[in-house]
């Protein structure tokens, strides 16, 4: 099995597009580039102990650099200090499969696989999120309806009382199969089509982010936002979007 470190270093002399951020793009050895450049940063920053580096970063292409950078220089990336990712459940009639490669103080085992439930929270697999020594490297698969009618959903609870707050449901049948939304996920023509997981997943934050959706109608506790910004769900659904329309700008202007 190859590294991540193996599978980074085997794209420095790719000079094809790797990264396209706004108006900004850069090829995979720019990329591979830029990540070597912060891994001996952080060699140098190194101090004695376990190697851990912590990034407080929006989903933005610096993420992208020293992510790689953290795998070059063999260090381990963990959250920062008090990082709040929010806890949520996912419905999903296709089962998830989790494998857990690596674990320290983590409810996972190494080597741990495992089925989801259809109804399973989302949160930190970690017994103690601030212990420094914690981790868990864990690869989740997402499966695919392979006859189509997938369906699924996103839900919140109340931190104080536990009732539902918010519950969005929303078809996931992917594309080529009968029940498939070209509305909402992409066109025929589409080169780049909607994940619709993090297409719903944008709808449930906004749901969930109104004050009616923070609101327990159960108990009345105010609920704090969710903090929609740390998954990155709305940018990835709005350049997804962008890659497409641009496609079809160009195709429309070389006709």
């Amino acid at each position: 099995m190859q590294t991540i470190d193996e599978l980074i270093r085997q794209r420095a002399v790719d000079r094809r597009v790797g990264l396209v951020f706004s108006d900004r793009r850069w090829t995979h050895a720019e990329v591979v580039q830029a990540q070597a450049d912060r891994a001996a940063v952080l060699a140098t920053l190194r101090k004695p102990g376990p190697f851990h580096v912590a990034l407080l970063l929006d989903n933005v292409p610096e993420y992208v650099f020293w992510m790689g950078a953290a795998a070059l220089a063999g260090a381990v990336l963990v959250g920062g200090p008090d990082m709040e990712y929010g806890h949520f459940f996912h419905w999903n009639t296709v089962n998830e499969v989790v494998v857990t490669y690596g674990a320290n103080k983590s409810m996972m085992a190494p080597g741990q696989i495992f089925v989801t439930q259809q109804l399973h929270g989302v949160n930190s697999f970690l017994r103690d999120e601030k212990d420094p020594e914690a981790f868990a490297v864990m690869v989740i698969t997402q499966h695919q309806s392979s006859t189509g009618d997938q369906s699924e959903a996103i839900l919140a609870r109340c931190k104080k009382c536990k009732a539902e707050l918010v519950k969005h449901s929303y078809d996931a049948t992917p594309h080529g199969l009968p029940g498939y939304d070209p509305e909402r996920h992409g066109a025929e023509d589409d080169p780049v089509r909607q994940f619709a997981t993090t297409y719903g997943s944008v709808k449930f934050v906004e749901l969930r982010n109104s004050d009616e959706g923070r609101t327990c109608a159960e108990c009345g506790h105010v609920n704090d936002r969710f903090p929609a910004e740390r998954w990155g769900w709305e940018r990835q659904v709005s350049q997804t979007q962008a890659a497409s329309a641009a496609y079809h700008t160009l195709v429309e202007a070389a006709s």
